[in-house]
């Protein structure tokens, strides 16, 4: 899952070469077993937790993109989640609500124009993307996902094919 989630494009230009194999190793060997189970409201804690030892995991040059290491976990536990073996082996289904849909200047450009007036903060890139920016954007996408009726870790797929 490790290798199809994250494609050639996912994580260029995240300053160092050999970020793309770093998230692929790290993932393909990320425990999902301990997600079985897990109460909703602990999973922002695991995956804070995961995308800081991702991010820890990224050769020298990229250590500081929190951005990209979110964005990583983001796509894989989106496709994991929807994959039906793995949704049913590790209770993915019951995180879906909780998941974050991925963030990069696609989606974030889709947001700010669905938010219209509401100031969502400057789009910074996934490189130079902070916690406290993706919240701001994941709280936005959790409205919109509410409303679609749709889980916010699927909300991707509207946002880039920009169906409204």
């Amino acid at each position: 899952m490790a290798n199809v989630a994250i494609g050639a494009s996912s994580l260029r230009n995240q300053g160092a070469p050999g970020v793309i194999d770093a998230a692929r190793t790290f993932l393909a060997g990320l425990t999902l077993r301990h997600l079985k189970g897990i109460e909703p409201c602990r999973y922002a804690t695991w995956l804070d937790t995961t995308t800081r030892r991702l991010q820890a995991s990224f050769p020298a040059g990229a250590k500081e993109k929190w951005g990209a290491a979110r964005k990583a976990i983001n796509i894989f536990m989106c496709h994991s989640q929807m994959n039906r073996e793995l949704s049913i082996e590790y209770g993915l289904v019951q995180l879906a609500e909780v998941m974050e849909t991925p963030l990069d200047k696609l989606s974030a450009t889709t947001l700010c124009e669905w938010a219209g007036d509401r100031n969502l903060p400057r789009w910074p890139g996934v490189g130079r993307l902070t916690p406290e920016v993706s919240r701001a954007y994941q709280d936005f996408a959790s409205e919109i996902a509410k409303q679609k009726g749709i889980p916010r870790a699927c909300l991707d797929v509207l946002l880039w094919t920009r169906i409204k």
